[in-house]
């Protein structure tokens, strides 16, 4: 790839995300020194639940959301016992209730106009943005004619390693393989389409996170494994019926998510994702989650004061934040995060 659009959704006073598109180069950065997670892995083997059923119609080009404020966090960190208000979703989404908060399908990412100048927001805060927007990209999966071979196809293994320890200069994970094969992927060609849109190969869509308090930290959960008694378990399937479909199975079980946003680094941070199946996460541009592979849903927790030399972090400054995520293979899908970060934008959507 030799270019990529990126589209900025930033907070403003009233809390309204506006579009913002322009051009980036795509040199990918060399690889840099291996970083741990400052945290542990587990595996949740529980069942997957019955599900919620699709999510309609494909909405139409509107790329205005107004989202509310929430109250400022308490001392603790926390939000001492508030709700997000009721006015979410943001207009034209089409929502799906999760464990915690809840996800919404928006238009197609090919709808969203261009545009020339903006810059990130600079206002926001842990209330400030109680959605999280990002892009999902639909696959066919590789068992049927003209399949994406990487999706359903592969065995379900663990496959670490597949991406470098330093995030490319087009905002897009390095495969670390060159040409190569791994037990799960089909070489570099193959994988940089997870992230990337690509006409005849992916379909691309805006995709809502809406976070909500859970104690000490906002969390968006549409996930199974919960342990509070009144949070029911949730799975993750933004696409049912949409894009490719669900080519004869229950769910749409072949996507990416993709989210980027910036967060202040006050201190204190922690970052954990939970899910299915390969998941990357990078602060400052450095890997700091690597669960890939197919496999049953994991959790990994970042302590960012514990990697703050490694991550070249300090307190007080603005660094970016990038999650992907690849639904590979059936019969589970799960996405979970819970962090204490403070964004300071709603997303940015990188094509």
């Amino acid at each position: 790839m030799c270019s990529s659009k990126l589209v900025i959704l930033p907070v403003a006073a009233v809390s309204t995300l506006s579009v913002v598109l322009f051009g980036s180069a795509c040199t990918p950065t060399p690889m840099g020194p291996p970083l741990g997670s400052g945290g542990s892995t587990t595996t949740n083997q529980s069942s997957e639940p019955s599900g919620n059923g699709g999510t309609g119609g494909v909405v139409g080009p509107s790329v205005t959301v107004t989202l509310p404020d929430l109250p400022p966090p308490s001392d603790n960190g926390g939000t001492g016992g508030t709700t997000t208000p009721a006015t979410w979703p943001p207009e034209g989404f089409v929502v799906k209730e999760a464990s915690y908060g809840a996800y919404a399908l928006g238009p197609l990412v090919s709808s969203l106009p261009d545009a020339t100048d903006g810059q990130l927001g600079s206002e926001g805060g842990p209330g400030r943005c109680s959605g999280l927007f990002g892009v999902l990209r639909d696959f066919k999966m590789g068992t049927v004619e003209g399949g994406h071979p990487d999706f359903e196809k592969p065995p379900m293994v663990r496959d670490e390693g597949l991406v470098t320890d330093m995030l490319g200069d087009d905002k897009k994970p390095v495969y670390a393989h060159g040409d190569e094969t791994t037990r799960t992927t089909s070489g570099q060609a193959n994988f940089d389409q997870w992230y990337r849109d690509v006409p005849d190969v992916n379909t691309a869509y805006v995709i809502g996170f809406q976070f909500v308090p859970n104690g000490d930290v906002f969390t968006f959960a549409a996930s199974l494994g919960n342990t509070d008694a009144d949070v029911e378990d949730t799975s993750y399937y933004p696409l049912d019926d949409q894009g490719f479909g669900n080519e004869g199975k229950r769910h749409n079980y072949h996507f990416t998510t993709e989210i980027h946003t910036s967060f202040t680094y006050n201190g204190g941070e922690i970052f954990t994702f939970q899910g299915d199946d390969d998941v990357f996460v990078y602060i400052n541009n450095h890997r700091v989650i690597d669960l890939g592979g197919i496999h049953e849903q994991l959790t990994q927790t970042v302590d960012l004061d514990a990697q703050a030399e490694a991550l070249e972090i300090t307190t007080g400054n603005i660094y970016e934040l990038a999650v992907f995520n690849a639904e590979r293979h059936t019969t589970q899908s799960n996405f979970r995060i819970d962090t204490t970060m403070v964004f300071e934008d709603c997303g940015q959507i990188i094509k």
